[in-house]
């Protein structure tokens, strides 16, 4: 291990990349306990530092999914992996509205992540706001996707030594590369993938390591703060994967028929940081998520949300393009189809949460 880190942390200039096997035999190491904590914070940072190659992230992920049984739903037509494992400062999380939007017009979702202690709130206070289930293991997530086509999973039921290593966000106050490989990760190995970034590099990084998994279909966004968000007030960068071709796309509000809309459609800014600031930002945005899949709101914020259901309906290959995608979008919200689904989804029984520690899975001693 300290060899692997010698050579990844020799600076920009003279860190070189790790072979398939090398990465494959570190992140065993620091899964299976055998890299000590400080080497495994050292080869996490200085990994930071370098930047995955193409080939490390395929490396990583292949070696990360051995850990962790794919998932196995009954159909996985039209169903869409979708990993949300950034954090949210600026925005609501619209694809919340936008999924349930989507999976009532026919396009199953699986939607993975973690809780995020580091924020003031994150996604995981939102579900529960909302009284959206969160499946907390894979057994969950199949008794959930066998009766509903809307799907949430922590992570941490299913691949605990992966949590481990993103939990020490907290710690460094930094990601590290477990949260790329928990975007790659695709626990059902589903074939379409929407999966969202904040740095550009990672575009075509992401598609190629993809492409060399042997992905059929993803999509790569440079999305709203990370997530696989399509913005209403700016042009969004990516790039799509189908069947061993890659294309660069850009993805406009008009591409669904829409203006570009403001930011602070988007906003779920208070002003503030104390706790009694984040709490009334958990609760306006758990409203306006609520009004718009009841269709009481209209105008940009409306629009952003048909705009993300238009994308997710897009992956799932129910439509050939955005523009085909949208009016599926609009009659869900019209119809109050979506509104149905999401009341039925919150009428869901709520499952005990199980610590990842009780869990038989491999775990991490960093």
């Amino acid at each position: 291990m300290d060899q692997l880190i010698a050579k990844i942390g020799k600076g920009l200039k003279g860190a070189k990349d790790l072979t398939w096997e090398e990465a494959k035999f570190a992140l065993n190491a620091m899964i299976e306990g055998q890299a000590t904590p400080v080497q495994t914070g050292a080869f996490l940072m200085a990994m930071r530092i370098k930047t995955e190659s193409i080939g490390e992230l395929a490396a990583f992920t292949a070696t990360a999914r051995k850990y962790g049984a794919p998932i196995q739903f009954p159909d996985s037509t039209h169903r869409v992996d979708i990993p949300l494992y950034a954090e949210k400062h600026n925005t609501i999380h619209v694809v919340i509205a936008a999924s349930i939007v989507a999976a009532a017009a026919g396009a199953k979702m699986f939607m993975h992540g973690v809780d995020n202690p580091c924020l003031d709130y994150d996604l995981h206070q939102v579900l529960k706001y909302l009284k959206l289930p969160i499946a907390q293991s894979a057994d969950e997530a199949i008794e959930q996707g066998t009766q509903q086509p809307w799907v949430y999973m922590d992570l941490a039921g299913y691949h605990a030594p992966l949590t481990k290593l993103l939990d020490l966000r907290q710690e460094f106050g930094l990601q590290n590369l477990a949260h790329q490989i928990a975007r790659l990760l695709n626990p059902a190995q589903l074939p379409s993938q929407v999966i969202g970034i904040a740095h550009p590099p990672y575009l075509s990084k992401m598609v190629e390591a993809l492409d060399m998994l042997q992905t059929p279909r993803a999509l790569i966004i440079q999305g709203v703060e990370g997530f696989p968000e399509l913005s209403l007030s700016a042009s969004s960068s990516a790039r799509e994967l189908r069947s061993g071709h890659i294309s660069p796309l850009i993805f406009r509000p008009e591409d669904a028929g829409f203006r570009f809309g403001s930011f602070q459609a988007m906003s779920s800014k208070t002003g503030s940081l104390d706790p009694a600031a984040a709490s009334a930002r958990l609760e306006r945005e758990g409203q306006t998520i609520v009004q718009l899949l009841g269709n009481r709101l209209q105008g940009d914020q409306r629009a952003w949300v048909i705009f993300n259901a238009a994308l997710l309906i897009y992956a799932a290959g129910l439509a050939p393009s955005l523009a085909k995608a949208t009016p599926l979008a609009h009659d869900m919200l019209d119809s109050g189809k979506a509104n149905v689904l999401f009341q039925n989804l919150a009428a869901t029984p709520a499952r005990p949460s199980q610590h990842p520690d009780t869990l038989s899975s491999p775990m991490v001693t960093a």
